[in-house]
Order: structure tokens, then C-alpha cells, then sequence
């Protein structure tokens, strides 16, 4: 057996009926619009912005690698013309190595007009060494060496009949540094005859490093290859660990940890902003910190390229990212906003248009006193439409007190035409009438006697439509109702009589008021007969009710006359009924 839900069914009127509410309407079209139009323009700019943003980053990264390799090569390219000046001048006997006074003089001054240079020197084919070089105290000395047993001599004697070169970076343990040298051959008459060297120290590259660094937030650094730091501002005042077998330190045993991390697989990412073609950048994951990269590979100083570099962390450029973030979020809430703007604005654009439709629902039930007029609006046709209901409202407000409000809420109900004509129903009618009414109200005033009526009335018909009755008309003194049309009712002749009873009660009442205000009491006759009568629209082309006519109505008004001779004079109430509507009472 299936179990029947608990829950009530909606009402049809709550029911979707496939049509849409004009509020959420309006307010979805205007916040689409507004989304569509605001968002793709928010939408544009922050790709725009984030392009733009891109593009500055990688632009600022590639002028920041772009000028540190510049700065280099300008630093160290000095060492290069000054070994090619001396040699010129010796391969064109402009001066003799073997005039050391002379010879020693040149190298001075060579080497005090760049202070890149730490020290100069000419090896013959002997490998016997002057050289001028620069010391602690910034003065510049001359002496001669025999360096023809030196081992890491010997090994770059070929290098004297070669082309000019940048030489691996060499340790000397009797200076416990490191040097970075340019070997410039001599040659006179086609055959070699010495070299001239030009020697750079890593402590001196280091501090230049340092200096050109301190504008930039990031750490700047140079590679000898991939594994081999050349100059980092921590080997400024040299670096502990140098050995003829280790010149440099290695790059995985470096004392930045940074640093050291360069080339980790782990949490290494690409980067996404564009950078120059030459140019290269991944951005490395250190702990729960995030470091960038980005460097240059530069050639001709050397059998190993040089990795000419700079790192910072991701706050250096955060600041950047938290303007574009600020813009977005800004952007973002200004589009949150216009779309509450929207439908703040849909839903007041809609609002007349609801009360409208409200109104007019009113007016399809007849609750025309319930409905209150329709404000203006900024809108020319809301507003005229709001004026045209107010107008027509005034009118219905006065109509519906003519017009039998039950019988036009059924036939409403009904929506049928062909109820309304005419047609011989079933009915039961009744006639009311007021006991000695003239003599009553001649000592009244008019409007003492219109409150009268009006309040005899009011006691009537509230009794006839509490049975579902139809007032017809009110003539004179007289009310007449019938029961049974436009609804057909079965049990009219009982409503009618319900109806009869619940009067007398109401004139009792009524009358003990009286009384207490020492007015006179009044009294009813009644009259009810059950018929076959015309019902439908009645009356001219100008003006027409929906009554009743026939025998069966001339009878009931017969009936209420009759009272008058059946009934006693000074009785409250005087009820007559027909055999028909008897009979129609049942056992």
C-alpha cells in the first residue's frame, strides 16, 4: 500500500506556472549586463596589468643582468688593453724588457692608471718574470723573479705562443690568494718572445661585485662554469679553503646557502616572466622561503664560461605583486558593487510594476476598499501608468457600491460568459420589509433616517450573504435576495431560512439597544417562496443588473405582504414561507 506524504501540497497559486517574476528578472539581466560589461573590462585589465606587470619584471631583470655583464667586461676589459698596449709596444722595439729601469717604469704606470689590476707582469721565453705590483699600502713595487721551476708556471708556458687569453683562475700559496689572468703572447719578427700578464685578484672582483650590488635588493655573483664561485661579496676579504687544487670554492660547499642551492632539482620552478633570449631564470624553493634567479652565461674570460648573476628573495618583489593584488581586489569588489548596484536598481525598477500587478489582483478579487493608490515613479510611463490605476481605482471604488459584489466574485470564479444570460433556475427568493417604518422615522431627521436604513441593512444583508445569499436590490424599506443562481444550491430553501432566523435574532438584538436608548423598537416581516424563475442580465443596453424575475419572485413579495394580516400588530418579527420552500426543507 503506498504511504501517502505528509507534507502539503502548494497551492495552485504557488505553483510555478512557467512564467518568471519581472524583479528577479530585471535584476538578473542588469547584473548579467553589468558583469558581462564590468568584469570583461576588469577581466582585460588584469591581464593587461598582469602582462604589463610580467613584462616590467623580466624587462628590469634583463636591464639589471644586462648591465651587471657590461659592468663587468668594463671592469675587466681594461686589463685586456692594457696587456695589448705593453706588448704593442715591445713588438714595435719602442722598449726593451731587457731595460728593466725602463721597462719597469711602463709597468708602474700601466698598472697605476687601473686599479682593477693588482699586478702586471712580462715572462720571457725564459720564464724570468718582471713585475710591477700593487700592495697593501697602495704603493706599487718592481722586482724580477725566475719562475722557469715554478710547476703552475711551467704548465702555461704554451699559452706564450698562443693567442691572447683569460687563464683558469690560479691559487699561489705565497700569497694565499687567487688570481684571475689575462696572458697577452709577445712576438717579434714572427717568434715568440714572452707574454705580458695582466693579473686581476678574486678578493678585488669580489668587492667590485659587492659595490655594483648594493643599488639591488638581490645578491649578486659570478660562476666560474657551473660549479666554481668567482666572486660572491662574501670572498670581498677573502675566502678560507683556497688550495692550488681548489682555487675557487666549490658552488655546493659555498657559505650561502642560497647560493649553494642554485642548481637543486627540488623545488625548482620556471619562471614565467619573459625574459631576454640570452638571459635564463628559475625561481628555487628553500624550506618554507622562495628564492629567484636569474643570470647570464658570458664568454671569452676563460676555458669555462662565466655565470654572471643575481638572486633575491620573493618578498623583493612582492611589492609589485601586492599593487597588481590591491588593483584586482579593487577592481573585483568595484564589480561586486555594480552588481548590488544592479539589482538594487532592477528590483526598484520593478517595484512599481509589482505593486501594480499586486493592485490589479486586487481588483481580479474585488477587494477594491483594501487597495491602496499606487505611488509615482521617476519613470515617465510607471509614473503615468500609476496615475491611470489611481484614476480607474477612484472610479471602481464607487462602482462596486452598486454592483452585487457576490455574484460578480462567482461569476469571476466561474470565468464563463454564458452564465450570465438569461435562464430558468431553480431559485429561492426572499423579500424583507420594515413594520411600520413611516410611522417611525417621521419624526426623524434624514440623515437620523438614512442611518436607520443603513443600519437595518447592514443587519439584513450581513445575514442573507452569510448564507451565501444574493442581495438583489434594496427598495425602500424592503431588501430582496435570492439563493440558487449564479451557483446553483441544492439546499437553497434552507440557506433561506437560515438566513430568515439569524434576521430575527439580529432585530432582537438590535432592538434591545434600542430600547436602552428609549428609541422605538422596529420590527421585520418576511417572505420566502421557492421557484423556478429568469436569471441573467436584465435591463437596457445603458444599464443592466443580474436579477431575477417571474412568478416565483411575485410570490415572495406576496408572502412578505401577507405577513401583515397573519401577523399581530407589535410582533418583532414576521417569517412566511411557501409549501415549495417548505417542501424544500426536507423531513
Amino acid at each position: 500500500m503506498p504511504l501517502k506524504s505528509d507534507s502539503p501540497e502548494p497551492p495552485p497559486s504557488e505553483r510555478w506556472n512557467g512564467r518568471f517574476s519581472i524583479t528577479i528578472t530585471l535584476a538578473t539581466a542588469i547584473s548579467l549586463l553589468v558583469l558581462v560589461s564590468v568584469g570583461s573590462v576588469l577581466g582585460v585589465g588584469v591581464w593587461l596589468a598582469g602582462k604589463n606587470t610580467f613584462a616590467l619584471m623580466g624587462q628590469n631583470a634583463n636591464q639589471g643582468i644586462a648591465n651587471a655583464v657590461a659592468r663587468l667586461e668594463q671592469h675587466l676589459r681594461p686589463a685586456e688593453d692594457q696587456a695589448r698596449f705593453i706588448a704593442r709596444r715591445i713588438e714595435k722595439g719602442e722598449i726593451d724588457p731587457k731595460d728593466r729601469a725602463a721597462f719597469g717604469r711602463l709597468l708602474t704606470g700601466a698598472l697605476a692608471g687601473v686599479r682593477q689590476i693588482e699586478a702586471v707582469s712580462f715572462f720571457d721565453e725564459r720564464l724570468v718574470a718582471l713585475t710591477a705590483a700593487r700592495r697593501e699600502s697602495e704603493n706599487i713595487e718592481v722586482h724580477e723573479a725566475d719562475l722557469s721551476r715554478d710547476p703552475q708556471i711551467r704548465r702555461h708556458r704554451p699559452m706564450l705562443a698562443g693567442d691572447p687569453q683569460w687563464v683558469a683562475p690560479l691559487w699561489r700559496d705565497e700569497h694565499k690568494k687567487t688570481f684571475f689572468n689575462l696572458v697577452h703572447p709577445v712576438r717579434r719578427d714572427g717568434r715568440p718572445i714572452g707574454a705580458v700578464v695582466a693579473i686581476v685578484s678574486i678578493r678585488e672582483l669580489s668587492a667590485f661585485v659587492r659595490r655594483i650590488g648594493k643599488a639591488d635588493p638581490g645578491t649578486r655573483f659570478i660562476l666560474y662554469g657551473r660549479d666554481r664561485v668567482l666572486a660572491h661579496p662574501l670572498m670581498a676579504r677573502g675566502y678560507p679553503g683556497g688550495s692550488v687544487a681548489n682555487p675557487l670554492p666549490r658552488l655546493t660547499d659555498f657559505r650561502d646557502p642560497v647560493l649553494a642551492a642554485m642548481w637543486q632539482q627540488e623545488g625548482r620552478f620556471d619562471l614565467v616572466t619573459p625574459l631576454a633570449q640570452d638571459t635564463n631564470g628559475h625561481r628555487i624553493r628553500i624550506g618554507d622561503q622562495e628564492y629567484i634567479f636569474v643570470f647570464r652565461r658570458l664568454h671569452g674570460f676563460g676555458p669555462k664560461p662565466l655565470i654572471v648573476g643575481t638572486y633575491f628573495h620573493i618578498d623583493d618583489v612582492s611589492t609589485v605583486w601586492r599593487r597588481m593584488t590591491v588593483s584586482i581586489a579593487i577592481g573585483v569588489a568595484a564589480l561586486l558593487l555594480a552588481i548590488v548596484a544592479a539589482v538594487i536598481l532592477g528590483r526598484r525598477i520593478a517595484r512599481p510594476i509589482v505593486r501594480f500587478s499586486a493592485a490589479a489582483g486586487q481588483v481580479r478579487d474585488l477587494n477594491i476598499g483594501e487597495i491602496g493608490d499606487l505611488p509615482g515613479s521617476v519613470f515617465r510611463e510607471l509614473d503615468q501608468q500609476a496615475k491611470s490605476f489611481n484614476a480607474m481605482l477612484r472610479a471602481l471604488r464607487w462602482f462596486e457600491l452598486y454592483i452585487p459584489r457576490k455574484v460578480v466574485e462567482r461569476l469571476v470564479k466561474r470565468g464563463e460568459m454564458d452564465d450570465t444570460m438569461s435562464s430558468a433556475r431553480e431559485i429561492t427568493v426572499m423579500f424583507t420589509d420594515i413594520v411600520g417604518f413611516s410611522s417611525v422615522s417621521e419624526d426623524l431627521s434624514a440623515p437620523e433616517v438614512a442611518a436607520l436604513v443603513n443600519r437595518h441593512f447592514e443587519i439584513v444583508a450581513g445575514c442573507i450573504e452569510a448564507e451565501d445569499g444574493t442581495v438583489d436590490k434594496f427598495i425602500g424599506d424592503s431588501v430582496m435576495a435570492f439563493w440558487g443562481a449564479p451557483d446553483a444550491q441544492p439546499d437553497a430553501a434552507e440557506r433561506a431560512c437560515r438566513a430568515a432566523l439569524a434576521i430575527a435574532e439580529g432585530i432582537r438584538a438590535e432592538n434591545v439597544q434600542r430600547r436602552a436608548a428609549s428609541e422605538a423598537p422596529l420590527g421585520i416581516r418576511i417572505g420566502i417562496h421557492s421557484g423556478s424563475a429568469t436569471v441573467g442580465n436584465i435591463g437596457s443596453p445603458g444599464r443592466i443588473n443580474y436579477t431575477i424575475i417571474g412568478d416565483a419572485v411575485n410570490v415572495g413579495q406576496r408572502l412578505e405582504q401577507l405577513g401583515k394580516t397573519l401577523c399581530p400588530d407589535g410582533s418583532e418579527t414576521a417569517i412566511l414561507i411557501s409549501g415549495e420552500t417548505a417542501a424544500g426543507l426536507g423531513p
